[in-house]
């Protein structure tokens, strides 16, 4: 229900902005996106032994608009969605790795970017904004060693962005799309457990943002 709401918008703003930019250029991408959260952070295990929660990288999907103000100057807005698998890592090495869920994480991203050689084929750029990071519960995790987590609860939360790539045109309207983000965000986490008290820790997602896609240029 979250995703359905986010897209709702997106394709709102997807609509509107080729009407409030009749006077510059506006460029539309779709692309595949790669996302490594970088971060990790220690619960209490219930009482057993405390545990590091740890994210794997993922696939996904994503739309960007980018308007431009200027020939170097534009503004880049930007959603995707990925879905990393959440790992729940016992400090006591005799208890196996605990794999949960998915984590649905919705990166959405507003960045005000410098390009270099907006006349040229090849045009690199470079950027800066801030992000607003949507998460959705993890659960389905499997009871092993004696650790009885039952699920983690993110909260959304807002961050900056740091923002590079480069467009590469193959006609006058079309092109490829290669742009890198750096997101440092933090949330707070409640984890679970299927007995006891649940406890709350602030965990460091810090992604890493890679897309590869193809737009058109209007």
């Amino acid at each position: 229900m979250k995703s359905l709401r986010i897209w709702i918008v997106v394709f709102a703003v997807l609509a509107a902005m080729p009407l409030a930019a009749q006077s510059r250029s506006v460029d539309i991408y779709g692309f595949a996106t790669w996302v490594d959260p970088s971060g990790d952070s220690v619960f209490d295990a219930g009482g057993v032994d405390d545990a590091r929660v740890e994210f794997d990288s993922a696939q996904g999907f994503g739309i960007a608009v980018n308007v431009f103000f200027s020939n170097r100057v534009s503004a880049e807005f930007a959603a995707s969605v990925v879905e990393p698998d959440v790992v729940f890592r016992s400090d006591n090495p005799l208890f196996p790795l605990l794999t949960g869920g998915e984590l649905e994480m919705i990166p959405i991203t507003a960045t005000l970017q410098y390009h270099f050689n907006p006349e040229g084929r090849i045009d690199p750029y470079v950027g800066l904004g801030a992000a607003y990071v949507l998460f959705d519960r993890v659960d389905g995790f499997r009871d092993v060693g004696g650790i009885d987590l039952d699920a983690i609860d993110f909260d959304d939360d807002v961050g900056l962005v740091v923002n590079a790539g480069l467009t590469f045109d193959i006609t006058p309207s079309f092109a490829i799309y290669l742009d890198g983000k750096y997101v440092p965000v933090s949330t707070s986490a409640t984890a679970s457990f299927a007995s006891g008290p649940g406890t709350s820790v602030d965990i460091d997602i810090n992604p890493l943002i890679l897309s590869a896609g193809v737009g058109f240029q209007f």
